[in-house]
């Protein structure tokens, strides 16, 4: 299996967890409410959004802590109070893909920082690629 990205989301001391992994057969995303296959990298970025979005959202409101960490092939980014985050990247780090779309996002609450980890996540996966079947 090939991991293609991950999201992970705490929210008051809670977390959710979404990843997914290409297996020769299409995609599976594992979510804490079970695996799901699907056909493309959009569907799977979709399922782990729509997770990772509806636990994020009460946090929208202000007042509860809550952090977003994505993963892809380059490297991680986190977002809000994320206590995993730390330490300064190398300045090979700061030109790559993954830190110019990180740098476009500016503190706008939960919903946005899981909306440009999918931006990263895109960037890394295609998009609209599909994954094709084990011959």
């Amino acid at each position: 299996m090939t991991q293609l990205f991950s999201l992970e989301a705490q929210k008051a001391g809670f977390q959710a967890h979404a990843s997914a992994e290409a297996d020769g057969l299409g995609i599976v995303v594992n979510t804490d409410a079970g695996p799901t296959r699907v056909r493309g990298v959009d569907m799977a970025i979709r399922v782990a959004r729509d997770h990772i979005g509806q636990f994020l959202a009460p946090a929208s409101h202000g007042g509860v802590p809550w952090g977003v960490l994505v993963t892809v092939a380059e490297g991680v980014a986190a977002y809000g109070e994320w206590p995993l985050s730390g330490g300064r990247a190398s300045p090979s780090f700061q030109q790559t893909l993954l830190a110019r779309i990180r740098r476009r996002w500016h503190d706008h609450g939960p919903l946005s920082a899981l909306e440009n980890a999918i931006e990263i996540i895109r960037g890394y996966n295609g998009g609209n690629r599909r994954i094709s079947r084990a011959a």
